[in-house]
């Protein structure tokens, strides 16, 4: 069976479904920003568990130098003793990279960043890769706990050496970068390669082990189509997708802020979301929206200019009657090849 567009249409049919939108595949990953290489201090930081353990981890972002410290509790109060001891000892960063856990997010924290004068920004809900210097430093830092256990060795020695060692393409330690000079170990070395050293262009290095990196990451990886405010879209929440409307664009990098049908307002990455041709929307229960991490209340009467309306459901739109038109019996009733019905005219039924 064939006809126009045929391709188009069924396109259209499918984008047009709940049901099909509702269990739909994730987005694409899109192509790699890179975080721009500090001048001053940057740093990330998350938490991690381990052998029944809590820890936390703070990176250097220039120079990849790893902190980690064992907490006795996960609370704000906890996190931010320990970051203040790691403070003492390097300096005060200019900018702290974490996620949206609620230790960053608490008042708190906040108190923390503006009396220590730091900037504190935060990835997307449900988006580690943006903050892919901590996550990558936590499976490193994993693995080494996990042989250093594995052959009874001493884990600081392990962390010592991690340390010392250089990084592809820059040919320079995280202790050369961030000190300057190697650090010394149980190898031995000369007095010579352990005095302070002055090194050129090291910045043109990071960059270029950066682009690499980048240019592996973008092989399969497409833009997305921009959001405009008042869109309908799907969110994806876990391994399905629910229905939202776009509120507008967050200041950071593909970051969106949308509402659900339950009035509450999220931040989500753009990977998350999906456009869709949909109508109206099903009517979600309160159950479905128990996985989203909730980022602002609901809006005021104040900000109920600048939030659209949620989408009618059609489960509360009535319902259009239907009439059928009455024919004669004596007349035979006929369908075309597509089934729809051919009426007779008014007059033969007359």
């Amino acid at each position: 069976m064939f006809w126009p567009h045929m391709a188009k249409e069924i396109e259209d049919v499918v984008l047009k479904c709940s049901v099909c939108n509702t269990f739909s595949r994730s987005n694409t990953k899109e192509p790699l920003i890179c975080h721009d290489i500090p001048e001053r201090a940057k740093v990330g930081v998350d938490l991690f568990h381990y052998e029944q353990g809590e820890y936390l981890l703070c990176v250097d972002y220039y120079s990849k130098y790893p902190e980690i410290a064992k907490l006795t509790g996960t609370t704000s109060k906890h996190v931010v003793t320990a970051l203040k001891s790691m403070f003492a000892r390097h300096g005060i960063p200019d900018e702290v990279v974490s996620d949206n856990g609620p230790q960053f997010g608490s008042a708190e924290f906040r108190t923390f960043a503006e009396r220590w004068e730091f900037v504190h920004n935060t990835s997307s809900p449900g988006y580690p890769q943006s903050n892919g210097q901590s996550e990558g430093a936590i499976q490193t830092i994993k693995s080494l706990l996990k042989k250093a256990q594995e052959s009874q060795s001493d884990p600081y020695i392990a962390l010592l050496e991690y340390r010392n060692s250089p990084l592809d393409g820059v040919k320079l330690s995280p202790a050369q970068l961030l000190m300057g000079r190697r650090l010394k170990t149980r190898l031995p070395t000369s007095v010579q390669l352990l005095k302070p050293q002055l090194f050129d262009k090291v910045h043109h290095r990071i960059k270029e082990r950066q682009l690499k990196q980048k240019q592996y990451f973008d092989r399969g990886a497409k833009r997305l189509p921009l959001l405009i405010e008042g869109e309908k879209v799907r969110v994806q929440v876990k391994n399905k997708w629910k229905p939202a409307v776009v509120v507008g664009e967050h200041d950071k990098p593909r970051s969106v802020i949308i509402k659900t049908e339950d009035g509450n307002i999220y931040r989500r990455n753009r990977r998350h979301l999906m456009k869709t041709r949909e109508l109206t929307f099903p009517q979600q229960s309160a159950e479905d929206m128990q996985d989203f991490d909730l980022v602002t209340s609901a809006p005021t009467e104040t900000d109920q200019t600048l939030v659209p309306s949620p989408v009618t459901s059609p489960v509360t739109t009535p319902m259009k009657t239907v009439v059928t038109p009455t024919v004669n019996p004596d007349v035979t009733v006929k369908r075309s090849r597509f089934g729809r019905l051919i009426r007779p005219p008014k007059r033969y039924s007359q």
